[in-house]
């Protein structure tokens, strides 16, 4: 059934004990959509002062140490679950794990870091080594700590890997320099005193270099039989070894005090004082109001609560406080087109929604004005890689299977009509007939969206009115258009406008003539829109056009390689820019061409609760 209109959520009550609540509303929105709403009447806060100062301290914890807290694990609530207790008390516990471990772990990051720093330290003079002729060398006067001015000592620098040596020519510094490039870096070797090592080091950094400390272990190891890329690579494997231990302690640490488990609880008591401010007030019992998806009952979400051992209890019914939220309910293939609508809003429960429609009509515009069998292969075939984003996905999909049926009937296969036969025309040779099919689609959409404008009012129990207001502009509006094929069509129009005049007549006669200038406006308004449609066949001219464009440059170039870079870049440039200009033509008909007649989009979205990650 291509006609569908936006169903009313339903409207959930929630009891529960107060301890469970937030398990009760996280099993809820796990396995049911659910939108929470407060309750009227007597209502409490659910984060006191205390629960707050808490969750202040595990911020602050947060903030100093999540990178070394572990991944939760999806699986965690089966073998670790959180217990059922006051969210005080969960708080308590969780902060008492998390601070005990922050006692444990804080000395084994630091030397996690220390071993990290010195790590990059060794990755740096692995670059060096490699760069470095084989056999030793010796780094003695590049580990010296003397600092006397006059003391002869070495000094190795960093610089960006393309830096040129010639601003730091050896007589102005007075130090021997020698510059290694290594793959990514460059280094340079100096040696000289500490006066002419800082002028040289004050040059360096004005080439966006830096100094580089040598750890102490090179100097105090280095022996003149082992090479100085063996003593790189045998301090790296030690170093990495240590950072290897510091994590399993680190990890052997986070699961005697259960970190995961109360950093998932501490998340989970987040996530709900976010989407509950307050509750319905009882002494043991807190209450919760919501709205949930068509078609869930209180037997579904009761037995929701009762496998996860939650003590609650909900109920469901169609009346609700106030106007409920809407759902778009649509089939699978249906469902990416729901983004036309969602542009300009949620239909209203008196709406019709038209995914369904559009499903259908998108891919056909899309495709007369981008026809094109090769082209729209390749549209097919990014789709299906993005297949893992699935509106995105059948959008681009259904496009690309429409541009390769008009490219059958156009003939025209990567921008060339000489491949395959066109089982319909070739644009170009019969212009007219091109634009003139999409004025009939054109047509046959304002009639639809007029009758999906009069099938909302039945539904809002104004049948009679739209019938007795409106009907004769459908009549109008048929008989102009026949006009232009048959006389009988003259008779049509005049009967709509002697049924506009006896309806409005009826209601308000002396509005009747302000009544009759609306009624010439939007006659005028409906021709307009008509011949926007043309447009469609115009993009197919221009499409076929361009395509005839890029065949006859290749052609100049004489065939061959240079021919066939021509034609990979024609469809390339047509398939990011036409392909571009083509979606927006049709997002703006189907916006402003047949959504104005029947769709306000001022329904209330249903926003399902995210559960908590």
């Amino acid at each position: 059934m291509m006609i569908a209109r936006p169903m009313p959520a339903r409207w959930m009550r929630l009891v529960a004990i107060d301890d469970d609540l937030p398990a009760a509303l996280t099993t809820l929105a796990r396995h049911a959509p659910v939108e929470p709403e407060a309750l009227s009447g007597e209502s409490k806060p659910v984060l006191t002062p205390e629960l707050a100062s808490r969750l202040h301290r595990f911020d602050a914890l947060s903030q100093a140490f999540h990178l070394w807290w572990p991944r939760s694990d999806p699986d965690a609530d089966a073998t670790h679950p959180i217990p059922h207790a006051p969210p005080l008390e969960i708080l308590d516990q969780a902060m008492t794990a998390l601070e005990a471990w922050q006692r444990e772990a804080e000395p084994l990051i630091r030397q996690e870091q220390e071993c990290q720093t010195r790590e990059a330290e060794w990755l740096l003079l692995t670059d060096l080594a490699e760069a470095l002729p084989a056999g030793p060398f010796a780094w003695e006067p590049f580990a010296r700590e003397e600092r006397n001015a006059l003391c002869v000592r070495g000094a190795l620098f960093l610089l960006p890997p393309d830096t040129p040596l010639l601003p730091l020519d050896d007589a102005r510094h007075g130090a021997l320099l020698r510059l290694v490039r290594g793959r990514a870096h460059a280094f340079v070797l100096a040696v000289g005193t500490q006066t002419a090592l800082t002028a040289l080091n004050d040059s360096i950094s004005r080439l966006d270099g830096r100094p580089l400390t040598l750890p102490t272990e090179l100097g105090r190891t280095e022996s003149s039989d082992r090479s100085f890329s063996e003593t790189v690579r045998t301090h790296l494997t030690a170093c990495r070894a240590r950072i290897d231990l510091l994590q399993e302690a680190l990890r052997q640490a986070g699961e005697r005090h259960q970190v995961a488990r109360w950093i998932r609880a501490v998340h989970r008591l987040q996530w709900f004082f976010q989407a509950i401010r307050s509750v319905g007030a009882g002494e043991t019992l807190s209450q919760l109001g919501g709205w949930v998806a068509p078609g869930i009952d209180a037997q579904e979400l009761n037995g929701h609560l009762r496998r996860s051992g939650v003590r609650a209890l909900a109920s469901v019914s169609d009346a609700g406080p106030g106007a409920p939220p809407l759902v778009l309910v649509n089939p699978w293939w249906a469902k990416p087109f729901e983004i036309f609508p969602r542009l300009l809003g949620m239909p209203n429960r008196h709406e019709v929604d038209p995914s369904r429609l559009l499903a259908w009509v998108a891919p056909l515009l899309f495709g007369y004005m981008f026809g094109d069998v090769g082209q729209g292969a390749v549209l097919f075939g990014i789709g299906y890689a993005l297949r893992d984003q699935r509106d995105i996905s059948w959008l681009l999909k259904s496009g690309g299977m429409s541009s390769i049926f008009f490219g059958l009937l156009f003939g025209s296969l990567f921008c060339s009509e000489s491949i395959i036969p066109a089982l319909w025309l070739h644009p170009t040779s019969r212009p007219l007939e091109v634009l003139a099919v999409p004025l009939l689609l054109g047509v046959a959409l304002i009639l639809t969206g007029l009758g999906f404008h009069g099938l909302g009012a039945y539904w809002q129990g104004h049948g009679r009115q739209w019938l007795q207001h409106e009907a004769g502009v459908i009549l109008i509006y048929i008989g102009a258009l026949l006009a232009f094929f048959s006389p009988i069509g003259y008779p049509v129009a005049l009967s709509g406008v002697f049924a506009f005049v006896v309806g409005h007549g009826l209601d308000a006669p002396r509005a009747l003539p302000g009544r009759l200038a609306h009624l010439l406006e939007t006659v005028l308004q409906l021709g307009v829109n008509t011949f926007s449609f043309a447009r469609v066949g115009a993009f197919a001219l221009a499409h076929a056009g361009l395509s005839h464009a890029v065949v006859t440059l290749a052609d100049l170039t004489g065939g061959g390689a240079g021919g066939t870079v021509v034609l990979i870049l024609g469809n390339l440039l047509i398939l990011a820019l036409e392909g571009l200009v083509v979606s927006v033509q049709t997002t703006r008909l189907i916006l402003f061409e047949f959504f104005v007649r029947f769709l306000g989009g001022d329904g209330r979205p249903f926003r399902p609760l995210p559960p908590p990650e």
